[in-house]
């Protein structure tokens, strides 16, 4: 069962996570869109890389006050139902392009732009969360750093 969230307050912590380098998957702790509290870096593994993932993030200092879990560049179905399944956090999918034959996705209209979002979240949760999370630039706060860090590719972060 996904922890439910009662209250979204101006520091919610969120854990964005971030595979668009092949080598190395960086994830981000933010308070909001305010504050970095953390990261952590899987590097890829073949076998159950989704559950691998899931379990660092359970296992991590951060997992008691995370609320909720964003995902870019991760667009496997399988992968987001894993990360609900085994934190009982609620996922949030967002691409920045609108999906092409990818089911489920609704357009998320913001000041600073739009995103496609997939999610079980409902409406106007999510709206607190995204308006709460992206104070600047394409993506919101978690993803964007998580999104810098990955396209740096340094050899020494993945360890």
């Amino acid at each position: 069962m996904i922890r439910p969230i009662r209250a979204i307050k101006d520091e919610i912590r969120i854990l964005g996570l971030d595979a668009c380098n092949e080598e190395l998957t960086i994830g981000v702790v933010s308070r909001g869109g305010l504050y970095l509290d953390g990261l952590i870096s899987f590097s890829p593994s073949p076998k159950n890389a989704s559950g691998e993932q899931a379990r660092r993030v359970v296992d991590s200092a951060f997992f008691p006050e995370l609320r909720a879990v964003m995902l870019h560049g991760l667009g496997d179905r399988r992968h987001r139902h894993s990360m609900e399944r085994l934190t009982n956090l609620p996922t949030v999918t967002i691409l920045e392009e609108e999906p092409r034959g990818k089911r489920g996705y609704k357009a998320f209209d913001s000041r600073l732009g739009r995103l496609w979002v997939k999610t079980p979240l409902e409406q106007t949760v999510l709206r607190m969360i995204l308006d709460t999370s992206w104070t600047l630039g394409r993506l919101p706060e978690p993803l964007r750093v998580a999104h810098l860090l990955a396209e740096l590719d340094l050899p020494e972060f993945s360890g």
